[in-house]
């Protein structure tokens, strides 16, 4: 049996060395790691700290990514895009804490996620994939959410630029 805090934990350990390699073009896989109390501080202190979500920069050349976006990583069992067609479900539920919570420290919301079995998924808004330049074709957009979702090793093969 697999512990899911742990699955999760190791999902979120992994996504910050795909990163650091892709903000610093292979160089660094050591920019990003996992927030203190997984994002937890930001919620204790109320917001009065610059660290928000799942992700925050240990190193200078963190910052232009976590200074931009507010990062949300999931790894689930389960999580079922149908969500974006009845707009119930888990999903929409995460995506929806994530967009509150990224306004709080005006940042433009990632959620990032995997569901056992399937690819990692990057979502974002449009501002997001304009922000980020992608070429890359998003998988869906939400009309109801506002959601893009594409890919992230698709997203990692592109050149990072901000």
């Amino acid at each position: 049996m697999v512990n899911s805090k742990g699955k999760g934990s190791q999902f979120e350990r992994d996504i910050c060395v795909k990163l650091s390699k892709w903000i610093t073009k292979g160089e660094k896989i050591d920019c990003l790691w996992r927030s203190a109390m997984s994002g937890g501080r930001a919620t204790v202190k109320k917001g009065l700290v610059r660290q928000a979500g799942d992700i925050t920069a240990v190193a200078p050349e963190g910052h232009v990514l976590t200074n931009a976006f507010y990062l949300e990583l999931k790894h689930l069992k389960s999580i079922s895009l149908d969500s974006l067609l009845t707009g119930k479900g888990d999903l929409i539920n995460i995506w929806n804490k994530t967009v509150i919570e990224s306004t709080k420290y005006d940042r433009i919301p990632v959620l990032i996620f995997k569901r056992n079995h399937h690819p990692t998924c990057f979502c974002t808004t449009y501002k997001g994939v304009q922000k980020l330049q992608s070429h890359k074709v998003v998988c869906i957009k939400s009309l109801t959410t506002g959601m893009q979702i594409m890919k992230f090793d698709d997203l990692m093969k592109e050149a990072f630029s901000l």
